[in-house]
């Protein structure tokens, strides 16, 4: 195998509507993940943090608090980025990083697209338990990201990946533990 056959496989640049469109993009949206948006701070700084989303038409939908750091970058700047991903042990990666602006939608329009993002990671008993229920209902703001390029990656069926899943040779990632 030559170097170029086993080098890692090329990102691949979308924008506009091909974002959504795109077949790896659309199973990071339909897949249960967190992923992890990126705002810019009034002094330029980068604030990046993970979170819930939901896919809603032609936007991508998070829910959070009308006080958050997030929030506040977003009213001074509206432009966002986020990174999904889903990583496994050795190569198994792959991934979207899309850009774009966003909308803040508040008030009784942010109900529903509040909740589309939390049944996603909640069950309705689960919605119902005193300091579930209380935790999320912090969540009085929807954020819709409007794509406007991404980014993509992926290593699953690259030489590198299929040499270390077949060898069982790829170390396994370690999640942390509750405190």
């Amino acid at each position: 195998m030559t170097a170029d056959e086993a080098s890692p496989t090329p990102s691949l640049g979308l924008t506009g509507s091909a974002v959504l469109a795109d077949p790896l993009v659309r199973e990071l949206l339909e897949a249960r993940l967190v992923g992890v948006l990126a705002t810019i701070e009034p002094d330029g700084a980068v604030h990046a943090i993970p979170l819930w989303y939901a896919s809603e038409g032609e936007a991508i939908v998070f829910a959070t608090g009308s006080g958050s750091r997030k929030v506040r970058n977003l009213r001074h700047d509206p432009r966002a980025t986020l990174v999904l991903h889903d990583s496994r042990p050795g190569f198994e990666v792959c991934g979207a990083s899309i850009r774009g602006r966003v909308e803040l939608v508040v008030g009784d329009a942010a109900t529903p697209l509040v909740e589309l993002v939390h049944r996603r990671y909640v069950t309705p008993a689960g919605e119902r338990l005193p300091a579930a229920g209380v935790f999320l209902a912090s969540d009085d703001i929807a954020v819709r990201l409007l794509p406007d390029s991404a980014v993509t990656w992926d290593e699953r069926a690259s030489p590198a990946a299929r040499e270390l899943r077949a060898a069982d040779a790829a170390l396994p990632l370690e999640p942390t533990a509750p405190r």
